[in-house]
């Protein structure tokens, strides 16, 4: 339960729908995203069907039966990456500001933590210092900075920087 009466659980492929409008809603806002559109429907169909198989995290933020938010982890490819996954995480803006975020990144990092995630990366627009400040809360450290690596229209290059959280056993270790 995450307040408002908005409730966040494990995403279904009956979410699909739902979350592909989520991520057109967030993405067409050009500020956040690096898609500036949702993928058409069967990409977003396939892309959570394989996630789930591969036992990847997909969490949806549900409030009766729409979806108003999710974050994922998905997990590396190769081999030698396999211990990390990428996050990705997204809110729909009338529920911004509520804690909603915070309580999605929780519960997704919890749920890597249960699939033995070690490493968890994400980009973020170097702009946006409310999401930065969101990771770093949650153990995310900044790794680097990509600069003008999205191009968003005329002039409008921006700067990305790169975050990661790594399991605390891991970083004990080292």
């Amino acid at each position: 339960m995450a307040g408002d009466g908005v409730v966040i659980r494990p995403m279904s492929i009956e979410d699909a729908e739902g979350f592909n409008r989520v991520v057109g809603v967030v993405a067409r806002e050009r500020r956040y995203l690096r898609v500036v559109d949702a993928f058409p429907m069967n990409a977003s169909l396939a892309f959570l069907r394989n996630g789930l198989a591969a036992g990847n995290v997909h969490l949806a933020a549900v409030l009766g039966d729409e979806v108003v938010g999710w974050c994922d982890i998905c997990r590396h490819d190769l081999e030698t990456e396999a211990h990390a996954g990428v996050l990705g995480i997204g809110l729909l803006p009338d529920y911004r500001g509520r804690g909603l975020g915070k309580a999605l990144l929780d519960a997704a990092i919890a749920a890597a933590d249960q699939r033995h995630f070690r490493r968890i990366e994400l980009t973020v627009f170097a702009d946006n210092l409310r999401a930065m400040a969101l990771y770093e809360k949650t153990g995310f450290v900044r790794e680097g900075v990509m600069r003008a690596a999205r191009y968003l229209g005329p002039d409008d290059y921006r700067d990305v920087v790169l975050m990661a959280r790594l399991d605390p056993r891991i970083v004990a270790a080292q």
